[in-house]
């Protein structure tokens, strides 16, 4: 297989909740969207409980013209059979679960997942190994991912608000946003653009195996994230 890496910059994220609007802003520069860091912090929704989600960030980039597709590893919002007839409505299945399924995070998440694909964004189903992600790479396409923070970096988990403590006893698991920019099948590694300023890897361009990287994205289940956010124009 043909490794391929993308000439892919990223901000530094100016707080713990803006990882998501600042790995968006990376992939619109990419495509050369011309909107500076502040307006993509402004223009997407937050969750009450503090940060973003994969949809809603894909409900922006549907606003300003671009394709979205999200990639769903997420088993507390969809069902695996929802997946498996291409007649079943997904915006009907997200209504009658909210009859059922009622806390605040659960609502607004679904409701996110209605809008995006009331405006024309499309939820896969897919398998997630190295074939997938090579195969939009391959096209220069950038792939945002919601994933588990503690699972990547391997350290300590989180608790309390700004500034953000570490501990192993007191601490929850956190998710993160990041840009995977390339993929090297000679150490089968993925390059990964983060906008954590001061992580683990000592870098915001790190490179990361790619079975621990796909053990990250599906933990990010923890968090409502586990997903691959494609953006194209």
């Amino acid at each position: 297989m043909k490794n391929n890496t993308l000439r892919l910059d990223i901000s530094r994220q100016p707080n713990d909740s803006t990882c998501g609007p600042t790995s968006l802003h990376a992939v619109y520069n990419f495509f050369s969207e011309e909107i500076s860091l502040e307006e993509v912090i402004k223009s997407i929704e937050y969750l009450e409980s503090g940060g973003t989600l994969a949809v809603m960030l894909g409900i922006d980039a549907l606003k300003k013209g671009f394709q979205a597709e999200i990639i769903t590893f997420n088993l507390k919002v969809f069902d695996p059979s929802w997946f498996q007839d291409d007649n079943i409505n997904l915006i009907e299945k997200l209504k009658a679960q909210l009859k059922f399924k009622k806390t605040p995070k659960f609502k607004q998440a679904s409701l996110a997942y209605i809008q995006f694909l009331e405006k024309g964004g499309k939820i896969t189903y897919k398998n997630l190994n190295k074939n997938l992600l090579q195969s939009y790479l391959i096209q220069d396409i950038p792939i945002l991912t919601g994933l588990s923070a503690t699972y990547l970096y391997n350290e300590k988990r989180e608790f309390g608000e700004e500034p953000v403590l570490y501990d192993d006893i007191k601490g929850q698991p956190s998710g993160h946003f990041v840009v995977l920019s390339g993929i090297n099948h000679e150490n089968s590694s993925v390059q990964v653009a983060d906008p954590l300023h001061g992580n683990p890897f000592d870098s915001q361009l790190y490179s990361v195996d790619i079975d621990h990287l796909i053990c990250a994205i599906l933990l990010g289940v923890i968090t409502y994230d586990a997903n691959l956010l494609i953006i194209n124009k």
